[in-house]
């Protein structure tokens, strides 16, 4: 016999309000960092001559956000939404060993070949490995293109690595060296501690959604009080690791932050992945992009004029076309048949 989708735990989760207001807070906040950032950077350095300076990056970012947010709104309030794509458990274990056999290869094996790129090889490298983040993110590519770019401003904060100056730092001294992406998984780790100690049925709903109904159950009443009690120790460790990790500065209000923004993430359906990897790779996209604009002489055309790079671009252009096609075309109304 099926079970109703309905009656499954938190089936709420998955309704079209729920989405609506998952596309239209993750707008809201994409606005407000936005204009934030382009605020911010509107008392900083843009360049000097050929030089991005340290308002560049933030001010490029902050219209993307801004862009993205807004779709993200109209989205929510005009188009009707459609029951998110999942991706199936076997579908992650095939593409992780993906990802860890490139991961492997590219260290084994292209060291050497690396040693004959450039900056702009680097930057259409690593925006590739961003536009793959985007088309594997099915559940929602407009929400993981809003939080790829969130985690690119973030890591931008903190002291500009070539002038020294403070940039979105908001003038809080615990800002002025950036924020660290250990920082943000303590913070996500503690939000998911903190759901669980609150409603382990919900905390499993949340990732039921994106991997699959297999794990949305009730678990029964001694395991729930088990995974209560593992629930706020996990958000103990959290903050002790953080303690450990940075010592006597350690970032508990940061950590804090995030885990709020983390619970925010599991209930509207924000991907923290995406966040995460943006947060990784952001840095040394900004150090290659700046490198290969002062080669070309402020020219952004040296990112097509190499073999390499001119063709890792358009892939990575063709992947991102792909995915907002078959986005586009899978939110178009169908025809119920008769």
């Amino acid at each position: 016999m099926t079970t109703n989708p309905d009656q499954r735990p938190h089936a709420w989760l998955g309704g079209s309000a729920m989405r609506a207001a998952s596309d239209a807070g993750l707008g809201l906040v994409l606005l407000c960092a936005g204009a934030a950032a382009i605020v911010a950077a509107g008392g900083m350095i843009r360049g000097r001559g050929f030089a991005a300076g340290p308002a560049f990056f933030p001010t490029v970012l902050g219209g993307l956000l801004v862009a993205v947010g807004i779709a993200l709104l109209l989205r929510a309030i005009l188009l009707r939404n459609r029951d998110d794509a999942r991706w199936s458990l076997t579908s992650v274990a095939i593409i992780t060993a993906a990802v860890l056999f490139a991961q492997f290869a590219a260290r084994q094996w292209g060291v050497n070949f690396a040693l004959n790129f450039g900056p702009s090889e680097f930057v259409t490298i690593i925006l590739f490995e961003l536009a793959v983040a985007i088309a594997l993110a099915r559940t929602s590519r407009l929400r993981a293109a809003g939080m790829l770019l969130l985690g690119t401003l973030i890591a931008t904060i903190g002291s500009d690595p070539e002038t020294g100056s403070e940039r979105l730092t908001m003038g809080l001294n615990s800002l002025e060296d950036g924020i660290s992406p250990v920082t943000v998984v303590l913070g996500f780790a503690a939000a998911d501690g903190a759901l669980c100690a609150v409603s382990p049925s919900l905390l499993l709903a949340s990732y039921a959604r994106k991997v699959g109904r297999r794990l949305a159950w009730k678990p029964w009443l001694p395991v729930s009080l088990l995974l209560r009690v593992a629930g706020v120790l996990l958000v103990a460790a959290a903050f002790y690791a953080g303690y450990v990790y940075e010592g006597a500065g350690w970032p508990v209000g940061q950590i804090a932050a995030f885990a709020a923004f983390g619970i925010a993430c599991q209930l509207l359906g924000w991907n923290r992945l995406v966040l995460l990897i943006a947060m990784a790779l952001g840095p040394l996209l900004e150090d290659n992009i700046r490198r290969a604009l002062l080669i070309s002489r402020g020219d952004p055309a040296i990112f097509l004029r190499w073999p390499i790079s001119g063709t890792v671009l358009l892939l990575a252009a063709a992947i991102l076309t792909l995915a907002i096609v078959l986005s586009a075309w899978r939110a178009l109304p169908r025809r119920r048949p008769a």
